[in-house]
């Protein structure tokens, strides 16, 4: 081969590697950001199932409350005044 000719072969295979190792690179940024962007998707919806969970603990407690309220009379009778007849 004459020198030219190696010259033109080894500069396109060092554009080869080096196309490769950004195409690399760029991958391993994707991945880095496709794994951070499935963490942050399994942290969410974590924290909506605790949410869930607590909006139904608190709706519990409201329908417990209210059947509180209908079964147990409220005494009213505090604010008023004692009959004459017992003074």
């Amino acid at each position: 081969m004459q020198a030219t000719s190696k010259g033109v072969v080894y500069s396109l295979l060092t554009v080869v590697v080096v196309l490769l190792l950004g195409i690399a690179a760029l991958l391993g940024v994707a991945n880095y950001r496709h794994q951070r962007l499935e963490d942050a998707t399994q942290d969410l919806r974590r924290s909506i199932s605790q949410q869930e969970g607590q909006i139904r603990n608190l709706q519990q407690r409201l329908e417990d409350c209210d059947t509180i309220d209908t079964i147990t009379p409220v005494d009213t009778s505090w604010g008023t005044p004692p009959p004459a007849s017992v003074q």
